[in-house]
C-alpha cells in the first residue's frame, strides 16, 4: 500500500475523525506544510495560513463558532469576534482529502435525498460523524440557494442553537432594502443579547474598514488580469473565492489581496522567472459557478494542454458598493441585495456580458454543478442569449464535490470540441 493510500485510509477511520477535529493538526499543517513549502504565489500562502488557522480556531471552543452559508453578509460575523465556519467550504477540502465519498454514503444513511446538493449533504453527514465543529449561531441567507437555509435550519433544531435566516428577496428596491435592513439590526440586537458584547461604532468602522480596503484591492487585481496575456492562471484564480467565504470583514485579506496585485504586477513587468510561462494562452475564458474541488487534471489540461486561460470568475466578481459605516445595517443589506444572481436572469447575463468585454474573453465555461437548481436552470438561457452575440458558450455537467458524478471523459471531449469551435471563429 503506497503512502498516500494509507493517510487516506487512516483519515476515513476514527484517527482521521480525531486528527480533523483537532485545532492542533490545523496549526500543525499550518506550521509545516504552509511555512515550509514553495507557493506559485505568496498570496496563496497567506490565505492557506489564514484558512488553516480560522480552522483551528473553529475547533479550539475559546470562541463562539457561526455557521456561515455563501453571500450572507460575513462582516456581521466580525462585528460581533465570532469565528466563522462555512460547511460548504470545508466539503470543498474533504473532498480535496478524497473523504467526500464516505460523507456522501453517510448522508443517504442518514436519509437525505441523492438529488440534494452534494455540499449540503457533506456539511450534514460531516457535523454528524463529529468531523466538523458544533455551531454556536447558524447565519444563512435565503437567496441563490435553497440548500443552504434548509441545512441550517436542520441543524439548529437537531442542536439547538440559534438560527439568523436572512429572507433576500428577489427583487432590488426601496422596500426589499428596508426589509433587509431590519433584518439584520434585529439579528446584531440579538447577537448583543446573546454573546453579552456591545456593538460600537469604533467596532462597525474598523470591519468596515477591512472590508472596504479588501474590496478595493481585489477591483486591483481584477483589473491586472484583463492584461493580455493575463499574469494569473485560472487555477490560482479560482481558489480565492474561499475569501468570499470566509474573508470579507477579516484582517487579513486586505493584505492578501495586496499582495496578489503585487505579484501580478512583477509577472506583466518581467521580474519574476514563471513569467513566460504564465503569460501562454490562445484563448480567454470567463469561468461560471465553481469547479471541481476533488482532484481533477481539467483545468490543468484546460489551461496548460490546450493554453485556454482562465481570466475571470463570476465567484470572484466584485458587485456590491462600499459599506458606509454610518448606515451600517444599511449597507450590509444593499451588499445582499446587489448580487447579480438575484432576481431576473438577466442580471446574471449583463454581468457576464461586461466580463467578456472587460476581459477581451473569447468565450464562456459553465460548471454545472448537480443539485443547483439557481445555476444550472439558467444555462439554456445563457448559453441562448450569449450565442446570439456570438459569445461561444460550453456547460459542463458534474458534480462540485461527487468525482463519481463527472464523467471525464465525456468533459475531455466536449471541451476539445469546444476548442475547435473557437478556432474556426478566430482563424
Amino acid at each position: 500500500m503506497n503512502p498516500q493510500q494509507l493517510i487516506k485510509e487512516k483519515l476515513n477511520g476514527r484517527l482521521g475523525r480525531k486528527l480533523l477535529s483537532s485545532p492542533a493538526t490545523y496549526r500543525l499543517a499550518r506550521d509545516i506544510f504552509v511555512r515550509r513549502n514553495k507557493f506559485q504565489f505568496e498570496a496563496r500562502r497567506m490565505m492557506t495560513a489564514m484558512g488553516l488557522e480560522q480552522a483551528a480556531e473553529a475547533y479550539h471552543n475559546t470562541k463562539a463558532v457561526a455557521w456561515t452559508s455563501a453571500f450572507f453578509p460575513g462582516e456581521l460575523v466580525y462585528l460581533f469576534d465570532l469565528v466563522p465556519f462555512a460547511p460548504e467550504a470545508s466539503a470543498g477540502t474533504f473532498a480535496a482529502l478524497d473523504l467526500a465519498p464516505g460523507l456522501l454514503k453517510h448522508s443517504d444513511q442518514m436519509g437525505l435525498s441523492t438529488d440534494s446538493c452534494s455540499f449540503h449533504r457533506c456539511a450534514a453527514a460531516g457535523t454528524d460523524l463529529e468531523y466538523f465543529p458544533l455551531p454556536d449561531f447558524l447565519m444563512a441567507s435565503s437567496h441563490l440557494c435553497d440548500g443552504a437555509p434548509h441545512l441550517f435550519q436542520y441543524m439548529a433544531r437537531q442542536y439547538g442553537r440559534p438560527l439568523y435566516l436572512l429572507d433576500v428577496p428577489a427583487r432590488d428596491n426601496e422596500e426589499a432594502l428596508d426589509y433587509v435592513t431590519s433584518q439584520l439590526a434585529g439579528f446584531a440586537k440579538d447577537l448583543e443579547r446573546q454573546t453579552g458584547k456591545t456593538l460600537t461604532r469604533e467596532r462597525i468602522r474598523t470591519v468596515f474598514d477591512r472590508s472596504n480596503r479588501a474590496r478595493l484591492d481585489q477591483i486591483e487585481v481584477a483589473k491586472l488580469r484583463q492584461n493580455i496575456p493575463s499574469p494569473l492562471p485560472g487555477q490560482e484564480g479560482l481558489s480565492y473565492f474561499y475569501l468570499t467565504l470566509l474573508g470579507q470583514g477579516h484582517p487579513e485579506t486586505p493584505a492578501i489581496y495586496r499582495t496578489l496585485a503585487g505579484e501580478l504586477r512583477d509577472i506583466m513587468e518581467g521580474r519574476r522567472h514563471d513569467a513566460a510561462d504564465l503569460k501562454k494562452e490562445s484563448y480567454r475564458l470567463i469561468w461560471l459557478h465553481l469547479r471541481p474541488y476533488y482532484p481533477s487534471a481539467m483545468i490543468s489540461y484546460l489551461e496548460k494542454e490546450l493554453h485556454q486561460k482562465i481570466v475571470a470568475e463570476e465567484m470572484n466578481y466584485v458587485y456590491w458598493p462600499p459599506l458606509d459605516p454610518e448606515k451600517p445595517f444599511r449597507s450590509l443589506a444593499r451588499k445582499a441585495l446587489s448580487h447579480p444572481g438575484l432576481g431576473p436572469i438577466e442580471r446574471r447575463l449583463q454581468i457576464i456580458e461586461k466580463m467578456v468585454d472587460d476581459y477581451s474573453a473569447h468565450g464562456v465555461m459553465h460548471f454545472s454543478h448537480w443539485g443547483c437548481r439557481q445555476s444550472v436552470g439558467g444555462t439554456p438561457f445563457l448559453k441562448k442569449k450569449l450565442r446570439e452575440k456570438g459569445i461561444p458558450f460550453l456547460a459542463l455537467d458534474g458534480d462540485c464535490i461527487d468525482g463519481a458524478s463527472f464523467p471525464w471523459g465525456q468533459a475531455l471531449t466536449r471541451i476539445e470540441g469546444f476548442c475547435e469551435v473557437l478556432e474556426q471563429l478566430h482563424a
